[in-house]
C-alpha cells in the first residue's frame, strides 16, 4: 500500500484542522481530567490540537507524532512554544519525567495493524506512566461495522475552509480482510479542481483482545464505555471502545 498522505502531503495537513473540526473526543477526555496541573503526553498529536488544549488549561504537556510534516504544523501555533515536542513513536519520549496521564486521540490507535504493534506501545505506555496514572485511547468497535458507510455516497457536504474554497471529502473501502479495512480518501479542491488521494489501513480489534493484550503489559481497565457521552459498552451495539488503562493493583 502508497504511504499515507494524509499525514505527509502538505496540502492536506493544512487543511486536517477544518476537516477535524467540534472533536466530541476531545471533549470526553478533557472531562476526565482533575481541574489541576497535570503532566500529560499526546500520542499522535498530528497538528497538535489536542495538546493545545491541554496546555491552556495549565498543564504540562508533551506531544509526539511519527509524522516530521504535522509536528511542523503544529509547532507554528500561537502557544505551541509551552509544549515540548517530539517527532516519532511513544518511544522517544524520555522516561525520566512520569506522566498523569497519557491520551492516543483520533482512532489513531488503529494504525497498530498487529499484536505485536499493540504490545509495544502499550510496553513504551507503562514505562511512562506515573503510579496511578491513566492511559485513554479509543478504537472503532467492529462489531459496528463503521467501514461499510465508508462509500463515496455517503461523503457530507464539503467544507468550507478557512482562507476560501472548500473541500469535499470522499471513502472508498478497497479491502477487508480478517481485522485489517483498506480505504482510499479522496480530497476535491474547489474551486481549484485539484485531487489528492490518500490510501490508509486500520485495525479493528475486538474489545477482549485489546484488553487481554493490555494485561500482558500489566495494564488493567480503569474506564470501559461505548460512546462519546460515556455510555455503558455494548459488545454488539456500541460504535466505539473507550479504554482507559492504568497499573494493575498487586
Amino acid at each position: 500500500m502508497a504511504e499515507n498522505s494524509l499525514y505527509s502531503d502538505p496540502a492536506l495537513i493544512a487543511v486536517y484542522d477544518a476537516l477535524n473540526a467540534g472533536r466530541e473526543d476531545y471533549d470526553f477526555y478533557l472531562s476526565q481530567l482533575p481541574n489541576v496541573p497535570l503532566r500529560i503526553l499526546d500520542i499522535g498529536c498530528g497538528t497538535g490540537q489536542f495538546a493545545l488544549a491541554l496546555v491552556v488549561r495549565g498543564h504540562d504537556v508533551c506531544a509526539v507524532d511519527p509524522a516530521p510534516g504535522m509536528v511542523a504544523h503544529a509547532r507554528e501555533k500561537p502557544g505551541a512554544e509551552l509544549i515540548e515536542w517530539y517527532v516519532g513513536r511513544c518511544c522517544v519520549v524520555p522516561k525520566s519525567r512520569p506522566f498523569d496521564f497519557i491520551f492516543m486521540t483520533g482512532h489513531a490507535f488503529q494504525c497498530l495493524l498487529s499484536d505485536q504493534d499493540i504490545l509495544r506501545l502499550y510496553a513504551d505506555v507503562a514505562e511512562r506512566l506515573a503510579p496511578d496514572g491513566v492511559f485513554f485511547a479509543e478504537s472503532r468497535n467492529p462489531a459496528a461495522k463503521a467501514w461499510e458507510r465508508w462509500r463515496p455516497e455517503n461523503a457530507g457536504v464539503p467544507v468550507v475552509l478557512p482562507e476560501g474554497g472548500r473541500v469535499q471529502v470522499e471513502h472508498e473501502v478497497t479491502s477487508v480482510r480478517d481485522e485489517q479495512v483498506q480505504f482510499v480518501e479522496t480530497y476535491r479542491f474547489e474551486p481549484e479542481g485539484a485531487v489528492v488521494r490518500s490510501e490508509s489501513c486500520l485495525r479493528f480489534c475486538a474489545k477482549d483482545k485489546l484488553v487481554s493484550l493490555a494485561q500482558q503489559a500489566s495494564l488493567n481497565v480503569r474506564h470501559l464505555s461505548g460512546g462519546w457521552e460515556g455510555q455503558t459498552f455494548d459488545e454488539a451495539t456500541s460504535p466505539e471502545i473507550i479504554l482507559g488503562l492504568q497499573f494493575q493493583n498487586e
